[in-house]
């Protein structure tokens, strides 16, 4: 009961704040996308070998690229091991209402990248608040009702699609979606 009112209040500041983030707003598919922000909740390794992949992917088209994920479990920390463009927050960087307080969290946010990539496949309120905040140009995301105010481009997801699926989805729309002029 706790964690659903700090997430009612949590929401409710999102809506607020979000309003007032003031950006440069522009349709932009990977090809057009020279700054790349990707962001995404890590449970275990499969999930982070396939951002990893997506990653890699993208940076051999020589994309500047800024990685953020949420660690579900502290003691994954351990497991991971941050490389140049990866940076990793967890429960402990968070505030009562689920809102991120870490400065490498605050740098992603406020960096104007051409395109963010948020790769959560269900409600996650900590990246939702990184999402919803950040001054990326063109926001992409999981399609529901409530995300319509914070993503651009947003894609449906199936209850048993599972990640490699969804960054197919994204590679694929973000491909063929031409930029306005």
């Amino acid at each position: 009961m706790l964690n659903s009112f700090r997430t009612s209040i949590g929401n409710w500041l999102l809506k607020r704040k979000s309003g007032t983030v003031i950006r440069n707003r522009a349709m932009i598919n990977l090809t057009g996308a020279t700054s790349i922000g990707i962001l995404y909740p890590l449970y275990d390794l499969p999930d982070y070998n396939k951002v990893e992949a997506f990653v890699s992917g993208l940076q051999k088209k020589n994309k500047e690229l800024r990685v953020l994920g949420y660690l579900q479990h502290k003691d994954l920390a351990t497991r991971f091991l941050p490389k140049l463009s990866y940076d990793f927050f967890s429960q402990h960087d968070v505030n009562w209402y689920f809102k991120p307080v870490n400065i490498k969290v605050q740098g992603f946010i406020e960096k104007e990248f051409d395109l963010l990539i948020d790769l959560t496949l269900e409600e996650h309120l900590p990246l939702k608040f990184v999402a919803g905040l950040s001054r990326a140009r063109c926001k992409v995301g999981r399609f529901s009702e409530e995300n319509t105010r914070y993503y651009d481009l947003m894609i449906k997801v199936d209850k048993k699609q599972n990640l490699a699926e969804f960054i197919s989805q994204i590679q694929h729309y973000l491909t063929i979606i031409k930029p306005h002029e």
